[in-house]
């Protein structure tokens, strides 16, 4: 006589055709890809009945997280806790999930519902007295408890770094500095990646011959540090130029880390405050820490706010002597597409450790970080970019491209310009209905826009749809921009965030006048009125404005009466590469 089998209980079926447990997988498929906007429709938490089983409910709560759906995900654990009162599975999964977003008050209470089923020595227990430890260590720094909503690693980053407020940061001597290190993101094809290899290559060289920089001596081989230098999104771009020049490098990404508990530190709170930072500045010092405290720099140059965010902590905790914050543009409270709630925190506790220095490479970028962060705008150095004359050597294809535009546009007397990525911060589609505006004004003019980017496409169909499609050339990326820059008549950059535009001194250098937007620093690179224009406003430019300035430089390209010896000083005094590394030496050696 058989026994009949206990049948598994089958799942709930979905849209007719899919269990929640195939529609879970896709989701985490989507997740996988990357598709988060997919998985969050996927797993919509009202696609899940009540009575599913809690473990599925669970993973599908923790899904919606990953997939930054945290609004929904939070949702879903609250109903979940209303649900099945007093599960203790439901409660650390969610406890974990807020203590790695931040939350360490809601954690706390979260787990303490069940603390009478933690088990001794487990780790939901051993999370439960870690919450309470950090509470009470901010609540004593802060002179405050925490409160719900208050993201805690915030908390713990400003106060990990005022612990450093009283360190010795003895200014280096005059005369010498050991070892200079440079730290960025990438070597990819922008300004600041730029002028951080050129800066890192020529004091290599310079040290290399036993050359003094501004009456200082490099001691010891250059470094430049980078998440990653690989061929992945160009990040290899300048990583010739580093080479070339024989400069120390090294990629964080690949660096061994090491938990904060190991480092020597005996201040207790202090150590598991650097437990609990925020991802990118804990992925910054577990590796950064560690490689500086063998290297030993003398001056660490951090460029950019994202660089700034992961290593500044790191070199702080390393006891770099010198910490330069090297910022490029105006801050992200200004530029919301890149804005992350760190970087107040960060930058207002760094303002208060000894041996921090602030750079811009602008003195609107500076103003506009001293108001945003409430500090004086005397912290802040200034340090121009370092620009190079290009070269206007071509090749016979390029020499082809120009003179059939030329032919194709017999009746066009003058060239106006631009050298820059179609991106939404160099705005494109501005320039090109500028363009059109320009030459239904002038219909004695053509346009060369020199460079690539993801909006090219849209670029060109804007011209074609403005009926001027034959007027522009679209070069795209190109390796002899110097051609085709002695080309032009007048250059125009209608940016709305900029650091300082490189291609307007460029320009000049090569004797032609600009025109663009008061973006960032732009008005600081040029003469006003001789050399150049800059309109009236960075975030809806007057086209009319524009095309009037622009038609009142006409003319004045490789003039000798506009581009004099006065402006000639004036280029080099500001931004010759010389000057440049001069100043960022003598800056690095302040006191």
């Amino acid at each position: 006589m058989s026994t009949a089998q206990p049948q598994p209980t089958p799942m709930p079926v979905v849209d007719g055709m899919t269990t929640l447990r195939e529609k879970l997988d896709l989701g985490l498929e989507a997740i996988a890809a990357k598709n988060f906007q997919k998985a969050a429709e996927l797993l919509d938490p009202e696609a899940l009945p009540r009575d599913a089983e809690i473990p599925l409910k669970i993973e599908w709560a923790s899904a919606l997280y990953t997939a930054r759906a945290h609004d929904q995900s939070d949702a879903l654990f609250g109903r979940m806790l209303t649900q099945h009162p007093g599960d203790r599975s439901v409660h650390v999964a969610f406890a974990k999930q807020l203590y790695h977003a931040g939350f360490l008050r809601r954690a706390h209470d979260v787990l303490n519902a069940v603390s009478d089923q933690l088990a001794a020595g487990s780790k939901s227990l051993s999370l439960f007295n870690r919450t309470k430890h950090l509470l009470s260590v901010l609540e004593d720094k802060e002179g405050v408890a925490p409160v719900p909503h208050d993201d805690c690693r915030l908390l713990a980053m400003k106060h990990a770094t005022l612990a450093f407020r009283g360190r010795d940061a003895s200014p280096l001597q005059k005369d010498e500095v050991g070892r200079i290190t440079l730290i960025t993101g990438s070597l990819g094809p922008g300004g600041a990646e730029r002028q951080l290899s050129r800066t890192a290559a020529q004091l290599e060289r310079w040290r290399s011959r036993g050359e003094a920089v501004a009456g200082v001596m490099v001691k010891r081989q250059v470094e430049v540090l980078v998440r990653s230098h690989g061929p992945e999104q160009e990040h290899d771009f300048f990583l010739p130029d580093l080479l070339d020049a024989n400069v120390a490098l090294g990629e964080i990404n690949k660096m061994e880390p090491m938990a904060p508990s190991k480092f020597d530190i005996s201040d207790a709170d202090l150590r598991i405050l650097l437990e609990y930072l925020p991802p990118k500045v804990n992925f910054g010092i577990r590796r950064l820490v560690p490689h500086l405290l063998k290297s030993r720099p003398d001056v660490v140059s951090i460029w950019q706010d994202g660089a700034c965010l992961f290593a500044a902590l790191a070199a702080i905790i390393a006891g770099v002597p010198k910490i330069q914050l090297a910022i490029r543009g105006l801050p992200p409270s200004q530029r919301r597409h890149l804005f992350q709630p760190e970087y107040e925190q960060m930058y207002r506790t760094l303002a208060q450790v000894p041996g921090v220095q602030f750079l811009s490479n602008s003195k609107a970028a500076a103003q506009a970080y001293a108001e945003w962060l409430e500090i004086p705008v005397e912290r802040f150095d200034i340090l121009y970019n370092g620009v190079g004359k290009m070269e206007s050597h071509s090749s016979p294809d390029v020499e082809r491209q120009w003179a059939d535009f030329v032919t194709s546009t017999p009746d066009a007397d003058h060239t106006i310009g631009g050298v820059f990525r179609f991106d939404t911060d160099k705005r494109p589609a501005t320039w090109i209905r500028f363009a059109a505006r320009y030459f239904r004004k002038h219909p004695n003019s053509r346009f060369v826009i020199v460079g690539g980017g993801r909006l090219l496409d849209a670029a060109r169909d804007q011209a074609q749809q403005l009926g001027i499609a034959d007027r522009i050339l679209f070069v795209g990326r190109s390796t002899n921009v110097g051609f085709w820059v002695k080309h032009f008549d007048v250059m125009v950059l209608m940016s709305r965030f900029e650091g300082l535009p490189n291609v307007l001194i460029e320009s000049q250098f090569m004797g032609i006048p600009v025109v663009s937007t008061p973006a960032g620093g732009a008005a600081e690179c040029f003469i006003e009125g001789k050399t150049g224009h800059i309109l009236s406003d960075a975030d809806k430019p007057d086209l009319d404005e524009a095309c009037e300035k622009v038609n009142d430089l006409v003319g004045r390209a490789h003039n000798p009466n506009v581009f004099s010896s006065d402006t000639q000083a004036f280029l080099e005094e500001n931004f010759s590469v010389s000057q440049m590394l001069e100043n960022f030496v003598r800056l690095a050696c302040k006191a």
